[in-house]
Formats: structure tokens, C-alpha cells, sequence
């Protein structure tokens, strides 16, 4: 069965024996059509026929467009994930409430039900070092991802360094592509002084993106300076007028580190 794809190829292999000249020729029109999960479906119904018996037409069926459907969500996850440049996969299940630490269950929720990301609104996470901003952060990212949402994760000083080195069509085509971005993540905001060039490259970027998509920043320092990160101009307002709107979300994470402990994740003590 030469058709078949290396995954169809495995699933089918401890049960090929058992199957009809004509149950492989429809498993592999299934392979030839990339509808893996209808394959995957098909070889549990011919090889195990006992568990199907009191099955209608109708829910076979239905079984095997669930199926497709399960593979195609995975896939689109792994894609828009690999893409995403996130460091770690984080997912938002794994963040317990800590309201003493400013992670409410408010919060949570609103993070998961993606009406931010529907209205173009900012999050901003500021709070001492190792207290979970960028852990939430990469959660939140990996949700907008479960949501079919495209994400792109840069730190900021890496962005920084991206932009300084990029000219002409590299940097268009740079910026082209981060406006069809769903979610940008800037983790570690305010760390570095940005150069004219940079900050007005990073203007142009989010005046591309405004009103249709949504950052979620990082950072150590307090909400009243994060525009301090260059010589005041009209860019550095603009920029910031568009990055720390008064409409946005912005979320004061307390406490200790958790950097090493069994509540990094789940904000145990």
C-alpha cells in the first residue's frame, strides 16, 4: 500500500492482514484524499467490526467526519504552534487563581474566552522577575492558538535587535507579515533603550496592527514608565499611544519568585 502516508501506514500495519482487497483500496482512497482521521476511522471499523455492530449507517459516518475533524484541529494546532517561536508550551489550564498575587479567576476567564483578541484589546503584565508574567503570557498565547488564533512570541530586546538589522524589502516584508498576526507577545518589555530606527520601525508595526490585532507585553517595570524606553518624541508617543491605550488590560502580578519551585505553573506556594 504504497498510497498511504507514513502515519496511516503505522495505525493500519497490526491489522492489515485481516482486511479485505477492497477495505484497502478504500482506506487508501481515504489516504490519497489526505483525510487522515476518516483512514484512521475506516481501519477501526474493518478491523474491529464487534464494537460497530450496533452502530446505523448514519453514526458510522459521523464517527469518521469526528475523526477528520480531531486530526485537522490537531494539525492546524502544530502548525500555527511551531510558527508561533514560543519558547515553551504552556497551556491555560495549567494557571490556578491567585487573586492575592493579581491573577483572578476574572482574569483567567477572560483570557480563555478570546473577546480581547475580537476587540484588538492590549494586555499588559507588569511585576517584579520571576513572578509568572511571561508564564501567563505564553499560556494566554497558547490558548489564542487552541482558538485557531496565528501568535508570534518575540522578547523584546530580540525584536529590537531583529528590527535594528533589517532595511528595505527584508523589513517590509517583516512588518507585512506581523500585521496578519492575530497575537503578538513583546515578553521582557522596557529592558533596553531603543534606537530612532528601531522605535520608529516598531511604530510602523503597530499602527499596521491597530484596532485588528492584539499584544500581550511583559514587563519588570511599573505601568507609568513603560514609555520610557527611548529620547521622548511624537514616534515614542505614538508608539505608545498604541501599545498602552487607557481601554487596554493591565494586570500588576505580585509576590515572591517562582522560578524553581513547584509553583511556577500553577502558583502553588
Amino acid at each position: 500500500m504504497k498510497t498511504l502516508n507514513e502515519d496511516i501506514r503505522d495505525y493500519l500495519s497490526p491489522y492489515e492482514a485481516h482486511l479485505t482487497d477492497k477495505q484497502r483500496e478504500i482506506i487508501e482512497a481515504a489516504s490519497r484524499c489526505r483525510m487522515s482521521g476518516i483512514a484512521f476511522e475506516l481501519i477501526d471499523m474493518f478491523s474491529k467490526p464487534e464494537v460497530y455492530t450496533g452502530m446505523s449507517f448514519d453514526q458510522r459516518i459521523e464517527r469518521c467526519f469526528e475523526r477528520q475533524l480531531g486530526v485537522m484541529s490537531k494539525a492546524r494546532f502544530t502548525r500555527l504552534y511551531r510558527n508561533s517561536n514560543l519558547p515553551r508550551k504552556v497551556y491555560l489550564r495549567e494557571i490556578e487563581p491567585r487573586p492575592e498575587r493579581g491573577i483572578t479567576s476574572e482574569l483567567l476567564l477572560a483570557l480563555s474566552e478570546m473577546n480581547y483578541l475580537e476587540k484588538g484589546t492590549n494586555i499588559v503584565f507588569t511585576g517584579p522577575v520571576g513572578v509568572g508574567k511571561s508564564t501567563l503570557a505564553q499560556a494566554a498565547a497558547t490558548e489564542a492558538i487552541c482558538h485557531n488564533h496565528s501568535v508570534m512570541y518575540y522578547r523584546a530586546s530580540e525584536l529590537a535587535m531583529m528590527l535594528g538589522a533589517m532595511n528595505g524589502a527584508d523589513y517590509l516584508k517583516f512588518r507585512d507579515k506581523l500585521k496578519s498576526i492575530k497575537l503578538l507577545v513583546l515578553d521582557d518589555w522596557g529592558q533596553q533603550m531603543l534606537e530612532d530606527d528601531v522605535l520608529l520601525k516598531l511604530n510602523e508595526i503597530a499602527e499596521a496592527r491597530y484596532r485588528f490585532c492584539s499584544t500581550i507585553v511583559t514587563a519588570q517595570v511599573a505601568r507609568e514608565a513603560l514609555g520610557k524606553v527611548a529620547t521622548p518624541s511624537t514616534v515614542l508617543t505614538a508608539l505608545t499611544d498604541r501599545l498602552f491605550r487607557s481601554s487596554d488590560i493591565y494586570v500588576n502580578i505580585t509576590g515572591s519568585s517562582l522560578r524553581g519551585t513547584p509553583g511556577e505553573i500553577r502558583g502553588e506556594r
